[in-house]
């Protein structure tokens, strides 16, 4: 039964994220830290206390909208995310947790796939799925299963003489920034995110070792990055852009990608996640040409959520809807 449900100090919060394996970056305290910055979140992150002396925390996030008359939670901005906890829990236990979310009037939860207690839920009423690679079998296993195309273009872009290395200054972020916005009028109405540079200055100025922009750059000038976020086991590939100039002439992205998994291998990671792609299907295609596995990644939304869902859908163009949330990355 449970005794309590309190707001979870920072210490508890950092305990558990780095404890238990199967977290994810984007449960983590600095995450919501960023986004708190950048985009008004502000944390409502519980820790559930139960007769038995278990303990399960869940980090959760709140937007205000309409100038707080609309109160939305997620389970993690921008992120996959769930309930944490050290602990095996009795049925009756669990079912407590889920009527806790039941409660929460206007949710989005996008679930930690790594994990299974919150993927039990039983209202989870949505699914698209995330790519991976195993890295446990060694990086050299790995680049063999990949797909020819893939490994002639890495092999390619290396011969041509692209470097890649972690992005160390400002400029260097502004320079991905700029392939970002050549990317966004590339895709139009087709892109899923808008963000602006202060997304990643803030990045940028955490100095996290948990957070890697790497950068392929051709006769020393940047041409094409990809944004990695590092927790206990995991890689998260995240973001990604590339120089218009540059986009269908070399293979930068195939070797940010070689040179991206093998580091990952070399620290001992356990998992490479590439990500939901959206439903694009170009990404969709590049991912898969690494032969990686498929995980469900299952999503709640409260029904008042759904209704949101639909209206942004419906209005996601129209001055109305950018000027509310602008700068959200919604």
């Amino acid at each position: 039964m449970i005794t309590s449900i309190r707001n979870a100090t920072n210490e508890e919060w950092d305990y558990f994220v780095d404890s238990v394996e199967s977290t994810l970056y984007f449960q983590t305290r600095e995450w919501f830290e960023i986004w708190a910055d950048y985009a008004g979140f502000e944390s409502d992150t519980k820790l559930v206390c139960f007769d038995s002396g278990k303990k399960v925390l869940l980090p959760l996030a709140r937007m205000k909208l309409l100038s707080g008359l609309v109160k939305a939670h997620f389970l993690a901005p921008k992120g996959m995310g769930g309930f944490v906890t050290e602990y095996l829990l009795a049925e009756n236990e669990r079912n407590e947790l889920f009527e806790i979310l039941n409660k929460i009037p206007m949710l989005y939860a996008s679930v930690n796939p790594y994990e299974t207690l919150t993927n039990e839920f039983p209202c989870l009423n949505g699914e698209e799925y995330t790519q991976f690679l195993d890295l446990s079998q060694g990086f050299a296993a790995i680049f063999k299963n990949w797909s020819k195309g893939h490994s002639s273009a890495t092999k390619k872009g290396i011969r041509e003489g692209i470097r890649i290395e972690p992005a160390t200054t400002k400029d260097d972020w502004r320079s991905y920034y700029e392939f970002y916005l050549d990317n966004m009028a590339r895709w139009g109405n087709n892109t899923t995110n808008n963000y602006s540079w202060r997304l990643f200055e803030l990045l940028c100025e955490k100095k996290s070792g948990k957070i890697i922009l790497w950068l392929a750059k051709y006769q020393g000038k940047p041409v094409s990055g990809a944004l990695c976020f590092y927790h206990n086991r995991h890689v998260a590939y995240w973001h990604s852009a590339s120089s218009q100039q540059f986009f269908r002439k070399l293979s930068a992205s195939h070797v940010l990608q070689y040179h991206i998994i093998k580091d990952a291998c070399d620290r001992g990671f356990l998992l490479y996640d590439l990500m939901p792609s959206g439903g694009i299907e170009g990404v969709i295609a590049f991912k898969k040409g690494f032969s990686p596995l498929q995980k469900p990644v299952r999503i709640y939304m409260s029904p008042s959520m759904r209704l949101s869902s639909v209206l942004k859908n419906r209005f996601r163009n129209s001055k109305a809807y950018r000027l509310i949330t602008k700068n959200t990355g919604f």
